[in-house]
């Protein structure tokens, strides 16, 4: 859906959806570590506290995911009151590599218990 949106020109969509994507991820690792969290900011924390502190995920996808959140929050609200730069879209890449990266630290998770 996203690339779709990117190629069709819906840049500020595009992150939307990538953001999303990266978001629901998240929630999944958390709910594999019976950890519920709902709000945005606290299923960033969360992610940050149990997962990138401690090593069981590269730093680089917790800021990933945090950079998702404050791009998106540009461009579903409006927040900077400009039209994003297309060097300042999150990376349909970038979204992938962060679901990919969870959905292996599930599988292994699911698998060592």
């Amino acid at each position: 859906m996203a690339e779709a949106l990117n190629q069709q020109g819906f840049i500020e969509d595009a992150s939307s959806r990538i953001y999303y994507a990266m978001f629901y991820a998240a929630q999944a690792l958390l709910k594999s570590e019976n950890i519920e969290v709902g709000k945005h900011s606290a299923v960033e924390s969360a992610v940050g506290y149990h997962f990138a502190k401690t090593g069981r995920i590269d730093p680089k996808y917790h800021r990933m995911f945090i950079n998702a959140r404050k791009l998106r929050e540009i461009v579903d609200y409006d927040i900077q009151g400009e039209i994003i730069d297309r060097t300042a879209v999150l990376k349909i890449e970038d979204g992938r590599e962060f679901v990919s990266v969870v959905k292996g630290i599930i599988k292994n998770l699911k698998e060592s218990r």
